[in-house]
């Protein structure tokens, strides 16, 4: 009889779990080393295994202490189970518990709509969507042909500019991470990923490739910045960061164009453009200007504790309003002060 096992990213075979159905590279012992630095969170894995102790399924996923709540997160962008959906489906009762059982207080699952779970016992769901360019049999010429007027007219204004794009160095990353703390100011948010975690990214995922970092230049000096992550066929537009003071010459429209790019040129059949709030209209607008389509991207949330999960939805509300992020942003830097 098959049975749901909580195994550390250190006893996870992660070589026959790379070879299950739907694996991808954020299902691998390197990305779970990005989010444990990047999160000061430990990798967690739900093993399906039969009675000889082999993998049939697997569920990822990173545990982290927020306050009170201790968090379950299906490994971002691809947070779902690797494995056969029947054999998924069959032994999907005892996954919640073996969670309980270790202490998990809040599960938090990604669901696409090519995923083996879209839901689960007890969830709800938290509708966004995901925006994906489909590049199967495209050129370079093809794609800029294809563009929309206005994708043509902003990166144009970026070449005029003088706009130019390299590879980033990893010496660059206090000024990229100068331009990831303006975004986080422009758009008031009360969370965002951190700095050690896009270095983590880069330690792991750029000597091979699999990551792309990129910087846009003006007269040597970078002024945005962009992080493509490529896996089996498909290229994830992970990142954007720019100065305020430059987003008048586009410089992200530039540097999406050559990541875009630069996916052909890999033999990428997809860009995926990942997820938006499903009323964050701006970013929707940019995401489907380039042509990119909207596909599901749900968030399923499970709680296993009920002050918890009123504690959690007060936060989450009051961050929808500039008081509200910063004073969650100074609790979060304490909080993280306090774990160094």
């Amino acid at each position: 009889m098959a049975q749901w096992k909580v195994l550390s990213g250190s006893e996870c075979d992660w070589s026959r779990l790379a070879s299950l159905p739907g694996a991808t590279v954020f299902h691998s012992l390197r990305w779970s080393r990005v989010l444990e630095r990047g999160f000061n969170g430990s990798v967690l894995v739900l093993a399906l295994q039969d009675e000889s102790g082999a993998l049939l399924a697997a569920w990822p996923g990173c545990l982290m202490t927020l306050g009170p709540v201790r968090i379950l997160y299906g490994v971002f962008p691809k947070g779902n189970f690797v494995g056969s959906a029947e054999t998924i489906a069959a032994n999907l009762p005892g996954f919640q518990a073996a969670c309980r059982e270790r202490g998990v207080h809040f599960l938090r699952m990604i669901a696409c709509e090519d995923d083996p779970v879209r839901d689960l016992p007890g969830g709800r769901c938290g509708r966004h969507v995901r925006h994906v360019l489909d590049l199967a049999g495209k050129t370079p010429e093809g794609l800029w042909e294809g563009y929309k007027k206005r994708v043509r007219r902003d990166v144009r204004v970026a070449e005029k500019a003088g706009l130019t794009v390299r590879p980033m160095r990893r010496e660059e990353f206090p000024k990229f991470h100068q331009m990831l703390g303006e975004v986080h100011m422009r758009n008031a948010a009360a969370t965002g990923i951190g700095p050690p975690f896009y270095e983590a990214i880069w330690d792991e995922l750029a000597a091979d490739g699999t990551a792309d970092f990129l910087v846009a230049d003006q007269a040597g000096e970078p002024v945005a910045a962009t992080v493509g992550i490529h896996d089996r066929g498909v290229t994830y537009y992970f990142a954007a960061f720019s100065r305020t003071d430059a987003m008048r010459l586009c410089p992200n429209d530039l540097l999406l164009h050559t990541l875009i790019t630069r996916a052909i040129g890999r033999g990428a059949r997809q860009f995926d453009l990942l997820s938006s709030g499903a009323h964050d209209e701006g970013l929707i607008r940019f995401k489907e200007k380039w042509g990119a389509e909207q596909r599901p991207f749900d968030l399923v949330e499970c709680w296993f504790s009920s002050w918890r999960r009123w504690a959690w939805d007060a936060a989450m509300y009051a961050a929808q309003f500039r008081a509200g992020a910063a004073v969650l942003r100074l609790v979060r830097r304490m909080m993280e002060g306090r774990k160094a």
